[in-house]
């Protein structure tokens, strides 16, 4: 005989069928609440809505992180300083940093006694956010407040905020190329290249998205002008930095690494092994240091010799 069947067990569900009632209006509720908000974000007044969110996450950051020197903030100084002199005296500055960031950080700090300084750089982060399109950028603002990093990064005066504000801005350049492909389009991304490695040297590498439009599946000869839309304002950019360092400094370069000087430098600072004596090369250096440099002020006044200048060396 078969075994009799168990009768079912039916557990009480907390709350029941109230409960999955009660939750099902919430989220209707909140997915009208979300499709309402990306078609706003979808118009002007969402995009300039963002753009006030955005700045009110920064300044509400502001309470407990305010705006304070970043990374190597010194030697954009020293290049901002330096820039406008006819004879500056340490070349690392100015070859070591390209003029985007340091304009930006110094002028900041060179007007109206720094007091510019929080709102353009609050303004720049809230217009990086909007930069993202309406609709990214909403989502963007919800995830700012959860993780602020973003934000972070804009309390720091440094090549950071600027590279980061001005590769948004041209990230947008490079969509609405894409979108809408035209000579102009693609200028205003290559231009865009040559702006951003003002910023950041190592942003060269930026140069190869002229394969962009080279891929774009238009003619031959279309292809050919919107590439050379792309490398023709980016170069004269680039190049033209490169020329100028070489015209005021002797050094065509667009931005000279600190690996250039280190040899030279333990030799030098560290070592103190370099003397006028040490074969022809390091003559001729005496004979330049005493030509271009110790017989020039402000060193002249110092009163520093040229023993002085090899046996005490320092980094100045």
């Amino acid at each position: 005989m078969a075994p009799a069947a168990r009768p079912r067990v039916c557990l009480p569900v907390p709350g029941g069928l109230g409960t999955l009632a009660a939750v099902r209006p919430l989220g209707e509720v909140s997915s009208r609440l979300a499709r309402r908000a990306v078609a706003v974000a979808g118009t002007r007044a969402g995009v300039a809505i963002v753009f006030v969110v955005a700045l009110a996450v920064w300044w509400l950051q502001a309470l407990v992180i305010p705006l304070d020197g970043g990374r190597d903030l010194g030697t954009y100084l020293g290049a901002y300083v330096q820039l406008f002199q006819a004879h500056p005296i340490d070349l690392g500055y100015v070859l070591g940093r390209t003029p985007g960031a340091t304009l930006v950080v110094g002028g900041l700090l060179d007007f109206a006694g720094g007091a510019l300084a929080e709102p353009v750089v609050s303004l720049l982060y809230a217009a990086s956010i909007a930069a993202f399109g309406a609709r990214v950028a909403l989502l963007t603002v919800v995830v700012l407040l959860a993780y602020p990093g973003y934000g972070i990064l804009f309390h720091e005066l440094s090549s950071d905020a600027v590279f980061a504000a001005a590769f948004a801005g041209w990230s947008l350049l490079v969509i609405r190329a894409l979108r809408l492909p035209s000579t102009r389009a693609w200028a205003l991304v290559g231009a865009g290249v040559g702006a951003l490695v003002l910023v950041r040297p190592g942003n060269q590498v930026l140069l190869l998205l002229v394969l962009l439009p080279l891929l774009s599946h238009v003619r031959g000869r279309v292809r050919v002008t919107w590439a050379a839309a792309f490398l023709v304002p980016a170069i004269i950019l680039i190049g033209g930095w490169a020329v100028h360092n070489g015209i005021r400094y002797d050094n065509y370069t667009i931005a000279r690494g600190g690996n250039a000087t280190v040899p030279f430098f333990r030799a030098f600072v560290t070592d103190k092994i370099v003397r006028p004596d040490n074969g022809p090369q390091s003559r001729e250096l005496a004979r330049a240091v005493q030509r271009d440099l110790i017989s020039k002020e402000p060193y002249r006044s110092y009163g520093i010799t040229l023993h002085d200048f090899f046996t005490e060396a320092s980094p100045r």
